[in-house]
C-alpha cells in the first residue's frame, strides 16, 4: 500500500466531504481537503489509486437499524441508525459510491471516527496520528469534516498494517483502530 484514503462523506453532494490521504512510505498525511460530488470523489480516487478507502458512512442499501449498529451501541459507541432522515441519505449515497468504486484495485471499508477515538483511547485526530506514528506535516486542518477524514485515513492505514479492530455482524463491519 502506498496510499490510504479517509473520506468523511456528506449526505448531499453540495456539501463538503472531507478527504485525507496518508502516504505509508513516508508515514505522513500528504493531502487534506473537501470534495463535493461523487464524480469529484471518484476522479480523485481513480487518479491516486489507494489500497484502502475508509468511509465514514453506513455502507448499506437498506437504511435501517443494522445488527452491527446495535452491537456498536451495546459496546458503548454512539452511532446514529441509518433510518434517521439524513442518515438515510448518507447511507444511500455511501452505498452508491461504494458500488461505483468497487474494483479489485482497492478495498472499501466502513468506519466511525468518534468510535475510533474512543476505542483507541485518544481525544482527537492529532493524538491518533501520534499513536500510529503518522506525521501531519504542514497541512492545515480547516474543518470538522477534514478532522473526521483524517481519523478515517488512520483506519485505512491501520487496516493494511493490521492494527485495526472490527465490530462485525452479518449486515456489516465497522473498523476501528485497536488499542495500543
Amino acid at each position: 500500500m502506498r496510499y490510504g484514503i479517509g473520506l468523511d462523506l456528506a449526505a448531499k453532494q453540495d456539501r463538503c466531504s472531507g478527504i485525507a490521504v496518508i502516504d505509508s512510505y513516508y508515514r505522513e498525511v500528504v493531502r487534506t481537503g473537501c470534495l463535493r460530488t461523487d464524480d469529484e470523489i471518484i476522479g480523485f480516487v481513480s487518479n491516486l489509486k489507494p489500497s484502502v478507502i475508509a468511509i465514514d458512512a453506513p455502507l448499506t442499501n437498506k437504511p435501517e437499524m443494522r445488527e452491527v449498529d446495535k452491537l456498536m451501541i451495546k459496546l458503548g459507541f454512539r452511532v446514529f441508525p441509518p433510518s434517521f432522515k439524513w442518515m438515510r441519505q448518507l447511507s444511500l449515497r455511501g452505498y452508491e459510491l461504494m458500488t461505483r468504486l468497487n474494483t479489485p484495485e482497492f478495498t472499501i471499508i466502513e468506519t466511525h471516527p468518534k468510535s475510533v477515538l474512543k476505542h483507541a483511547g485518544v481525544k482527537n485526530f492529532k493524538e491518533l496520528l501520534d499513536l500510529i506514528g503518522v506525521k501531519l506535516g504542514e497541512l492545515q486542518v480547516t474543518n470538522k469534516h477534514v478532522e473526521d477524514a483524517l481519523i478515517a485515513s488512520a483506519v485505512a492505514y491501520c487496516y493494511v498494517l493490521g492494527c485495526v479492530s472490527k465490530v462485525s455482524s452479518y449486515d456489516g463491519i465497522i473498523y476501528l483502530v485497536r488499542k495500543m
